[in-house]
């Protein structure tokens, strides 16, 4: 093993231990403290809980595979075999391929434009006396950050593209028909955007998502073969 690898290596572990530590600590504290009165935000307490925002959603699927992930590399340090370790490992890719980094690049790519454009689209004035705002950039920002860290610092294999991009395409598709099933529910949208649209621009803004979703999957992808094979020519060159 080459010293660039080693260092990969070393890095890609010292990611998933700060990431699970980072995430775990920050699904805690958005779970058990982050209670919004009903007299500002009645949907925060409503059907679906914390689960009806993606974020959140995506913040437990954040901490899952980077626990999974020190796992895996706690089974390798303890040489356990190359089949069972190869096999530990081949999911753990499928989870960030299809889920962890997409979904990471469509929220950083979502809200933060938002944000800046108009913060109440996406998070009232109100939100700032419960939700901090360094969990605001976790869940928004950090879950990026780490998701690139993670691609530079390990080479995988994308799984087929249809198997790939069919996956997170379902779960997208799950997601629009939960929040319209929330609407129905409670009468309210998870997010304020959607209840300022009329029925035509809302239906514009949801296929819109769902289009574009899938290019976050083929970014990931692309910009992982690329990376790799630039780096992997450069290793074959120096060799």
């Amino acid at each position: 093993m080459t010293v660039i690898a080693k260092i990969l290596e070393v890095a890609n572990k010292a990611v998933h231990l700060s990431g699970a530590v980072l995430f775990t600590y920050s699904l805690y504290y958005y779970y058990m403290y982050v209670n919004i009165p009903a007299r500002l935000n009645p949907l925060d307490e409503a059907f679906g809980a914390k689960f009806k925002y993606l974020t959140f959603c995506n913040l437990v699927i954040q901490t899952i595979f980077y626990l999974y992930a020190v796992f895996v590399d706690i089974i390798g340090v303890c040489a356990y075999s190359n089949v069972k370790v190869k096999s530990l490992n081949r999911k753990k890719h499928d989870l960030f391929t299809i889920f962890v980094f997409p979904l990471s690049m469509f929220i950083a790519v979502s809200f933060w434009p938002l944000w800046f454009t108009d913060k109440s689209l996406v998070m009232p004035m109100y939100y700032d006396l419960y939700f901090p705002s360094w969990l605001n950039h976790v869940t928004h920002a950090h879950i990026f950050i780490f998701a690139v860290l993670e691609m530079i610092t390990t080479h995988r294999e994308y799984p087929s593209r249809i198997k790939g991009l069919s996956i997170f395409i379902g779960f997208k598709i799950g997601y629009l028909i939960w929040i319209n099933f929330i609407f129905y529910k409670t009468g309210m949208w998870v997010y304020p955007i959607l209840g300022k649209l009329n029925l035509t621009l809302r239906i514009i803004f949801f296929a819109g998502n769902f289009l574009y979703a899938p290019f976050m999957y083929l970014i990931g992808e692309y910009l992982n073969n690329t990376y790799w094979s630039i780096h992997i020519s450069k290793k074959s060159k120096t060799a």
